[in-house]
């Protein structure tokens, strides 16, 4: 079942389970994931550096360039575009190749932030805590 729309929902860390319908966004990664809008669950990850995909954001979400799923056998080709997924034609085998050579080039510029201290850490797991069980 294609997807119209997708659902930004802000992260830390993507989670283990991925649910469809929802573009998990973590900014302090510089990557957005979610399972593949044409409903197959494969999942599609963009890291988002200057040379890789952008992400705008005006209340909703915008992500360029596309998302091509070539090496999964449904070869969906999409847009996103203020939440809406926008459908292209199937991504063919020369783009499919192009886009992993962008991609690694993006991966390979994208840094991980510098990891807080242990007790920094723990605090904010607390904090967390507190406010799950408060909620």
């Amino acid at each position: 079942m294609r997807l119209r729309r997708l659902e930004p929902t802000y992260v830390t860390y993507v989670p283990g389970e991925l649910e469809q319908g929802r573009l998990y966004i973590s900014m302090e990664y510089s990557t957005a994931v979610h399972l593949c809008a044409c409903g197959c669950r494969a999942k599609a990850v963009t890291p988002l550096a200057s040379d890789g995909w952008t992400l705008t954001f005006d209340g909703s979400v915008t992500l360029r360039p596309s998302v091509g799923n070539g090496q999964s056998p449904c070869r969906s080709h999409y847009l996103i575009t203020r939440d809406v997924v926008e459908w292209l034609p199937p991504i063919g085998v020369a783009a499919t190749r192009a886009a992993i050579v962008r991609d690694q080039a993006a991966a390979a510029a994208v840094r991980a932030p510098a990891r807080s201290t242990w007790w920094k850490r723990l605090v904010d797991a607390l904090r967390r805590r507190r406010r799950s069980r408060s909620g």
